[in-house]
Protein backbone atom coordinates (compact mmCIF):
# COMPACT_ATOMS: atom_id res chain seq x y z
CA UNK A 1 0.00 0.00 0.00
CA UNK A 2 1.22 3.45 -0.88
CA UNK A 3 0.01 6.45 1.12
CA UNK A 4 0.68 10.00 -0.04
CA UNK A 5 2.06 12.01 2.88
CA UNK A 6 -0.25 14.99 2.57
CA UNK A 7 -2.52 16.81 5.04
CA UNK A 8 -4.94 16.39 6.68
CA UNK A 9 -3.13 14.40 9.35
CA UNK A 10 -3.08 11.88 10.94
CA UNK A 11 -2.79 9.26 8.20
CA UNK A 12 -4.99 6.16 8.29
CA UNK A 13 -4.66 2.70 6.75
CA UNK A 14 -7.25 0.01 6.10
CA UNK A 15 -6.77 -3.66 5.18
CA UNK A 16 -9.20 -6.45 4.42
CA UNK A 17 -8.90 -9.42 6.79
CA UNK A 18 -10.57 -12.86 6.69
CA UNK A 19 -13.08 -12.46 9.53
CA UNK A 20 -15.29 -9.65 10.85
CA UNK A 21 -15.35 -8.59 14.52
CA UNK A 22 -12.17 -10.56 15.19
CA UNK A 23 -8.99 -9.63 17.08
CA UNK A 24 -5.77 -9.25 15.06
CA UNK A 25 -2.25 -7.99 15.77
CA UNK A 26 -0.83 -5.29 13.49
CA UNK A 27 2.98 -5.05 13.27
CA UNK A 28 4.87 -2.34 11.35
CA UNK A 29 8.67 -2.47 11.06
CA UNK A 30 10.90 0.10 9.42
CA UNK A 31 12.75 -1.69 6.64
CA UNK A 32 15.93 0.38 6.77
CA UNK A 33 16.68 -0.50 10.39
CA UNK A 34 14.59 -3.66 10.88
CA UNK A 35 13.33 -2.39 14.22
CA UNK A 36 9.93 -3.05 15.73
CA UNK A 37 8.34 0.38 15.37
CA UNK A 38 4.76 -0.53 16.16
CA UNK A 39 2.67 -3.44 17.42
CA UNK A 40 -1.06 -3.02 18.10
CA UNK A 41 -3.96 -5.34 18.90
CA UNK A 42 -7.04 -4.37 16.83
CA UNK A 43 -10.54 -5.69 16.14
CA UNK A 44 -11.85 -5.87 12.58
CA UNK A 45 -15.08 -4.16 11.58
CA UNK A 46 -18.32 -5.86 10.60
CA UNK A 47 -17.16 -5.52 6.99
CA UNK A 48 -13.91 -7.44 7.67
CA UNK A 49 -11.78 -4.30 7.51
CA UNK A 50 -8.92 -3.58 9.88
CA UNK A 51 -8.59 0.18 10.25
CA UNK A 52 -5.80 1.99 12.06
CA UNK A 53 -4.78 5.63 12.57
CA UNK A 54 -0.99 5.94 12.31
CA UNK A 55 0.89 7.74 15.11
CA UNK A 56 2.35 11.22 14.57
CA UNK A 57 5.85 9.93 13.72
CA UNK A 58 4.51 8.60 10.40
CA UNK A 59 3.45 12.11 9.33
CA UNK A 60 6.97 13.57 9.16
CA UNK A 61 9.12 11.25 7.07
CA UNK A 62 9.13 9.44 3.75
CA UNK A 63 9.72 5.83 4.68
CA UNK A 64 9.10 2.28 3.53
CA UNK A 65 7.81 -0.16 6.15
CA UNK A 66 7.18 -3.85 6.41
CA UNK A 67 3.59 -4.46 7.52
CA UNK A 68 2.08 -7.72 8.76
CA UNK A 69 -1.27 -8.61 10.31
CA UNK A 70 -1.36 -11.72 12.51
CA UNK A 71 -4.16 -13.70 14.05
CA UNK A 72 -4.48 -12.84 17.74
CA UNK A 73 -3.96 -16.06 19.67
CA UNK A 74 -4.52 -15.18 23.31
CA UNK A 75 -2.58 -11.95 22.91
CA UNK A 76 0.26 -13.49 20.88
CA UNK A 77 0.84 -13.38 17.09
CA UNK A 78 -0.46 -16.42 15.25
CA UNK A 79 -0.59 -17.02 11.49
CA UNK A 80 -0.02 -14.11 9.11
CA UNK A 81 -3.19 -13.11 7.27
CA UNK A 82 -1.84 -9.98 5.53
CA UNK A 83 1.72 -9.12 4.50
CA UNK A 84 2.48 -5.90 2.66
CA UNK A 85 4.94 -3.11 1.95
CA UNK A 86 3.63 0.12 3.49
CA UNK A 87 5.13 3.04 1.61
CA UNK A 88 4.52 6.55 2.97
CA UNK A 89 5.71 9.14 0.45
CA UNK A 90 5.26 12.87 -0.03
CA UNK A 91 4.45 13.60 -3.71
CA UNK A 92 6.49 16.24 -5.51
CA UNK A 93 3.25 18.10 -6.22
CA UNK A 94 -0.22 17.65 -4.76
CA UNK A 95 -2.16 15.68 -7.42
CA UNK A 96 -5.51 16.64 -5.92
CA UNK A 97 -4.76 20.37 -6.26
CA UNK A 98 -3.43 19.76 -9.75
CA UNK A 99 -6.65 18.00 -10.74
CA UNK A 100 -8.70 20.88 -9.35
CA UNK A 101 -6.63 23.55 -11.13
CA UNK A 102 -6.30 21.78 -14.50
CA UNK A 103 -9.51 19.79 -14.61
CA UNK A 104 -12.88 19.27 -13.00
CA UNK A 105 -11.50 17.65 -9.84
CA UNK A 106 -13.72 14.57 -9.89
CA UNK A 107 -12.70 11.48 -7.93
CA UNK A 108 -11.83 9.65 -11.15
CA UNK A 109 -9.72 12.56 -12.38
CA UNK A 110 -7.91 12.88 -9.05
CA UNK A 111 -7.09 9.15 -9.16
CA UNK A 112 -5.71 9.64 -12.68
CA UNK A 113 -3.51 12.55 -11.58
CA UNK A 114 -2.25 10.46 -8.63
CA UNK A 115 -1.17 7.80 -11.13
CA UNK A 116 0.48 10.37 -13.43
CA UNK A 117 2.30 12.03 -10.53
CA UNK A 118 3.58 8.66 -9.32
CA UNK A 119 4.92 7.84 -12.80
CA UNK A 120 6.48 11.29 -13.32
CA UNK A 121 8.11 11.11 -9.88
CA UNK A 122 9.57 7.69 -10.72
CA UNK A 123 11.08 9.17 -13.90
CA UNK A 124 12.68 12.02 -11.91
CA UNK A 125 13.95 9.60 -9.25
CA UNK A 126 15.66 7.55 -11.95
CA UNK A 127 17.63 10.66 -12.92
CA UNK A 128 18.29 12.30 -9.53
CA UNK A 129 19.95 10.04 -6.93
CA UNK A 130 17.85 9.67 -3.74
CA UNK A 131 15.12 11.95 -5.13
CA UNK A 132 13.65 14.82 -3.11
CA UNK A 133 12.37 12.98 -0.04
CA UNK A 134 12.69 13.74 3.68
CA UNK A 135 13.73 10.72 5.70
CA UNK A 136 15.69 9.35 8.65
CA UNK A 137 19.12 7.87 8.10
CA UNK A 138 22.06 6.48 10.08
CA UNK A 139 25.66 7.62 9.80
CA UNK A 140 28.35 5.50 11.47
CA UNK A 141 32.02 6.47 11.46
CA UNK A 142 35.20 6.51 13.52
CA UNK A 143 36.75 9.68 14.86
CA UNK A 144 39.21 11.31 12.49
CA UNK A 145 41.50 13.00 15.00
CA UNK A 146 40.01 16.48 14.40
CA UNK A 147 37.14 18.61 15.71
CA UNK A 148 34.96 18.10 12.61
CA UNK A 149 33.17 15.03 11.23
CA UNK A 150 32.43 15.60 7.56
CA UNK A 151 28.98 14.52 6.28
CA UNK A 152 27.91 13.94 2.68
CA UNK A 153 24.13 13.87 2.93
CA UNK A 154 21.79 16.86 2.98
CA UNK A 155 21.30 16.92 6.78
CA UNK A 156 18.80 19.03 8.70
CA UNK A 157 19.09 17.77 12.25
CA UNK A 158 20.97 15.35 14.51
CA UNK A 159 18.34 13.46 16.49
CA UNK A 160 20.56 10.94 18.29
CA UNK A 161 24.28 10.43 18.81
CA UNK A 162 26.12 7.42 20.21
CA UNK A 163 29.76 7.59 21.28
CA UNK A 164 31.42 4.20 21.74
CA UNK A 165 27.96 2.57 21.87
CA UNK A 166 26.72 4.97 24.59
CA UNK A 167 23.82 7.35 23.94
CA UNK A 168 25.16 10.89 24.44
CA UNK A 169 22.64 13.02 22.53
CA UNK A 170 18.86 12.59 22.14
CA UNK A 171 16.56 15.43 21.06
CA UNK A 172 13.52 13.62 22.52
CA UNK A 173 14.93 14.05 26.03
CA UNK A 174 15.31 17.17 28.16
CA UNK A 175 18.11 18.09 28.20
CA UNK A 176 19.14 16.56 24.89
CA UNK A 177 22.80 16.46 25.92
CA UNK A 178 23.29 13.35 28.08
CA UNK A 179 26.99 14.02 28.62
CA UNK A 180 29.40 16.94 28.49
CA UNK A 181 28.88 17.80 24.82
CA UNK A 182 26.20 19.30 22.59
CA UNK A 183 26.18 17.89 19.04
CA UNK A 184 25.56 20.46 16.29
CA UNK A 185 25.87 21.00 12.56
CA UNK A 186 28.20 23.62 11.14
CA UNK A 187 26.57 26.69 9.59
CA UNK A 188 26.98 25.28 6.08
CA UNK A 189 25.74 21.86 7.29
CA UNK A 190 28.76 20.00 5.90
CA UNK A 191 30.12 18.66 9.20
CA UNK A 192 29.18 17.64 12.74
CA UNK A 193 30.81 19.48 15.65
CA UNK A 194 30.70 19.29 19.44
CA UNK A 195 30.32 22.16 21.89
CA UNK A 196 30.99 21.88 25.60
CA UNK A 197 27.61 22.35 27.29
CA UNK A 198 29.01 23.87 30.49
CA UNK A 199 29.25 27.64 30.89
CA UNK A 200 32.77 28.93 30.41
CA UNK A 201 34.47 32.17 29.42
CA UNK A 202 37.16 30.33 27.49
CA UNK A 203 36.93 30.09 23.70
CA UNK A 204 37.45 26.83 21.87
CA UNK A 205 39.53 26.85 18.69
CA UNK A 206 38.57 23.87 16.54
CA UNK A 207 41.23 21.90 14.74
CA UNK A 208 40.56 21.00 11.10
CA UNK A 209 43.67 18.79 10.89
CA UNK A 210 45.25 16.17 13.07
CA UNK A 211 47.40 17.91 15.72
CA UNK A 212 51.12 17.36 15.24
CA UNK A 213 53.78 16.94 17.89
CA UNK A 214 57.29 15.67 18.49
CA UNK A 215 58.18 12.45 20.33
CA UNK A 216 58.99 13.11 23.99
CA UNK A 217 60.08 10.94 26.84
CA UNK A 218 57.95 10.41 29.93
CA UNK A 219 57.91 13.26 32.41
CA UNK A 220 56.19 14.22 35.66
CA UNK A 221 55.45 17.73 34.40
CA UNK A 222 55.00 17.44 30.62
CA UNK A 223 52.10 15.55 29.06
CA UNK A 224 51.50 14.72 25.43
CA UNK A 225 47.80 15.61 25.56
CA UNK A 226 45.87 18.26 27.50
CA UNK A 227 44.10 15.73 29.71
CA UNK A 228 45.55 16.81 33.08
CA UNK A 229 43.91 19.28 35.43
CA UNK A 230 47.02 20.65 37.13
CA UNK A 231 47.97 24.22 36.27
CA UNK A 232 51.66 23.29 36.57
CA UNK A 233 51.65 20.83 33.67
CA UNK A 234 52.43 21.53 30.04
CA UNK A 235 50.72 19.86 27.10
CA UNK A 236 52.54 19.52 23.78
CA UNK A 237 49.62 18.20 21.69
CA UNK A 238 46.12 19.66 21.91
CA UNK A 239 43.17 17.35 22.41
CA UNK A 240 40.44 16.81 19.78
CA UNK A 241 36.70 16.26 20.16
CA UNK A 242 36.60 13.29 17.75
CA UNK A 243 39.55 11.03 18.68
CA UNK A 244 40.60 8.36 16.17
CA UNK A 245 40.00 5.58 18.69
CA UNK A 246 36.32 6.52 19.20
CA UNK A 247 33.32 5.18 17.27
CA UNK A 248 30.26 7.35 16.50
CA UNK A 249 26.73 6.57 15.36
CA UNK A 250 24.33 9.37 14.41
CA UNK A 251 20.60 9.34 13.64
CA UNK A 252 19.97 12.14 11.15
CA UNK A 253 17.05 13.87 9.45
CA UNK A 254 18.12 14.08 5.81
CA UNK A 255 16.79 15.16 2.42
CA UNK A 256 14.39 17.92 1.40
CA UNK A 257 11.98 19.24 4.00
CA UNK A 258 10.07 21.02 1.20
CA UNK A 259 10.04 20.40 -2.55
CA UNK A 260 11.93 23.11 -4.51
CA UNK A 261 9.71 25.18 -6.79
CA UNK A 262 11.68 24.31 -9.91
CA UNK A 263 11.19 20.60 -9.20
CA UNK A 264 7.45 21.22 -8.82
CA UNK A 265 7.49 22.95 -12.21
CA UNK A 266 9.47 20.04 -13.70
CA UNK A 267 7.07 17.36 -12.52
CA UNK A 268 4.09 19.44 -13.67
CA UNK A 269 5.59 19.52 -17.17
CA UNK A 270 6.22 15.77 -17.07
CA UNK A 271 2.65 15.09 -15.96
CA UNK A 272 1.40 17.21 -18.86
CA UNK A 273 3.63 15.23 -21.25
CA UNK A 274 2.28 11.92 -19.93
CA UNK A 275 -1.30 13.19 -20.02
CA UNK A 276 -1.03 14.45 -23.61
CA UNK A 277 1.09 11.59 -24.96
CA UNK A 278 4.20 13.70 -25.58
CA UNK A 279 6.74 11.25 -24.18
CA UNK A 280 7.95 9.93 -27.56
CA UNK A 281 11.73 10.37 -27.44
CA UNK A 282 12.19 10.47 -31.21
CA UNK A 283 10.28 13.76 -31.38
CA UNK A 284 12.79 15.52 -29.15
CA UNK A 285 16.27 14.09 -29.81
CA UNK A 286 16.42 13.58 -33.62
CA UNK A 287 19.83 14.47 -35.09
CA UNK A 288 19.28 13.27 -38.65
CA UNK A 289 16.18 12.27 -40.59
CA UNK A 290 15.86 10.77 -44.09
CA UNK A 291 12.72 9.94 -46.04
CA UNK A 292 14.50 7.07 -47.84
CA UNK A 293 13.76 3.93 -45.80
CA UNK A 294 13.07 6.20 -42.81
CA UNK A 295 16.65 6.39 -41.57
CA UNK A 296 16.56 8.26 -38.26
CA UNK A 297 19.56 9.12 -36.10
CA UNK A 298 18.70 9.87 -32.46
CA UNK A 299 20.99 11.57 -29.96
CA UNK A 300 22.17 9.18 -27.24
CA UNK A 301 20.95 11.74 -24.68
CA UNK A 302 17.46 10.40 -25.41
CA UNK A 303 18.30 7.35 -23.32
CA UNK A 304 19.69 9.38 -20.42
CA UNK A 305 17.06 12.02 -19.70
CA UNK A 306 13.39 12.25 -18.82
CA UNK A 307 12.13 12.75 -22.39
CA UNK A 308 11.63 16.46 -21.85
CA UNK A 309 14.60 18.73 -22.59
CA UNK A 310 13.34 21.53 -20.31
CA UNK A 311 12.88 19.13 -17.39
CA UNK A 312 16.39 17.74 -17.99
CA UNK A 313 17.79 21.28 -17.77
CA UNK A 314 15.94 21.95 -14.51
CA UNK A 315 17.14 18.71 -12.92
CA UNK A 316 20.72 19.10 -14.12
CA UNK A 317 21.87 20.99 -11.02
CA UNK A 318 20.50 18.22 -8.77
CA UNK A 319 22.20 15.37 -10.64
CA UNK A 320 25.32 14.29 -8.77
CA UNK A 321 27.02 11.10 -7.67
CA UNK A 322 27.41 12.29 -4.10
CA UNK A 323 25.62 14.46 -1.56
CA UNK A 324 26.96 17.55 0.13
CA UNK A 325 30.77 17.47 -0.31
CA UNK A 326 32.14 17.24 3.22
CA UNK A 327 35.90 17.65 2.73
CA UNK A 328 38.49 18.43 5.36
Amino acid sequence: MQILRLPPYPLTISYEVPLPNTAYILVINEESRNTNDLSESLVSTAGSQLEYTLPEQFNSYDESYYLAIYEDVEGLPGDIVVEDNLNITRPYINPQKLALSLGSGTATEIAQYVEWENLARAIIDSIVPDGFYYSRSWYETNGNGTDYLAIWDRVYKITKAYENNRLVWDVTQDPAALGEWTYLLTKDKTAIIKEWNQETTDSYIRSIGTPKGVPLGESDSIYLYDTEDSAFTLSTISGVTFPTTFNYLFALDTGYKVIPYDVQNAITMLIDDIKCGKMEYHKRYILDYSTDQYKIKIDKVALEGTGNILVDKILQKYITNFGTPGVL
